[in-house]
């Protein structure tokens, strides 16, 4: 083996030890379905907004949901005080979010609660259907906490948007609740690639984008089918009889009948 072969090889082996420390990319899934979003990613912007508020304020006391407002670009949705909700549980403070009745996010919440850590406040257990899904924003346990969501740059015309990674998983979530300049800086600060989480080490992000928001599944059209509408073969209007018993014309669709005497009934 000539000298510039066993500089290649080097090379190589080289390059396969350190692929190995890094270990492989992780692929990132974000779901198509924007009803998933519209639950999910407001979920995950809230909780976001509702750590940097703990943040500037050092406040101990479950922040309202208004008060998560100063992160946020304006206006805020119309539903904004219907829609969004908090709550301080267990000296921890959480965020719910509205899930409309017949939302296709339905479905999905309800098949992933435990695994995306979605509960029903009331009963605290996994969400089943309950009218508001809740996870917990900010806990006080100590330590680094494994709520804490990783944030995403988004790419190319999504890059006004943040990328929400729900832990232990691949998904990631867009909301269309987007953050002030400042805030958006802070958060991919605090919680973006290379970032410290609660004093802890750096966070470790391998996942493939790009972070863009999908197209919408495109739903097959409804095929609508009219029956043919007809009377029954054997369908008259009348008797086949008069009151002598002699034969007559049926009564057909379309004939007018006018009796102005009355009859008298004997």
């Amino acid at each position: 083996m000539d000298k510039n072969k066993k500089w290649m090889c080097a090379i190589a082996l080289g390059l396969a030890f350190f692929a190995a420390l890094a270990g492989p990319a992780r692929a990132v899934v974000i779901e198509a379905e924007p009803d998933l979003h519209r639950v999910m990613g407001d979920l995950y912007a809230l909780s976001v907004a509702m750590r940097l508020y703990h943040d500037d304020t050092r406040e101990t006391q479950c922040p309202a949901a208004d008060l998560l407002g100063r992160y946020l670009k304006k206006p805020l949705p119309e539903t904004w005080a219907e829609d969004y909700r908090t709550a301080g549980i267990g000296g921890d403070w959480w965020v719910g979010r509205k899930v409309p009745e017949f939302s296709r996010a339905r479905k999905f919440l309800r098949s992933n609660a435990p695994g995306l850590g979605l509960y029903d406040k009331e009963s605290m257990n996994p969400w089943l259907g309950g009218s508001f899904v809740w996870i917990r924003a900010v806990a006080f346990g100590g330590g680094n906490d494994p709520e804490t969501p990783h944030v995403a740059q988004g790419d190319g015309e999504d890059r006004q948007r943040l990328f929400f990674n729900s832990p232990g998983t691949a998904y990631y979530w867009w909301s269309d609740l987007l953050f002030t300049p400042e805030a958006h800086a802070a958060a991919l600060k605090k919680f973006g690639a290379g970032s410290a989480v609660d004093g802890g080490s750096p966070v470790d992000k391998k996942e493939r984008g790009p972070f863009v928001v999908p197209p919408a599944p495109k739903e097959p059209p409804e095929t609508f089918n009219a029956s043919p509408v007809s009377p029954p073969p054997d369908f008259t209007v009348g008797r086949d009889e008069d009151e002598d018993g002699d034969a007559i014309r049926p009564i057909e669709m379309g004939d007018v009948i006018f009796n102005p005497i009355p009859r008298p009934r004997n």
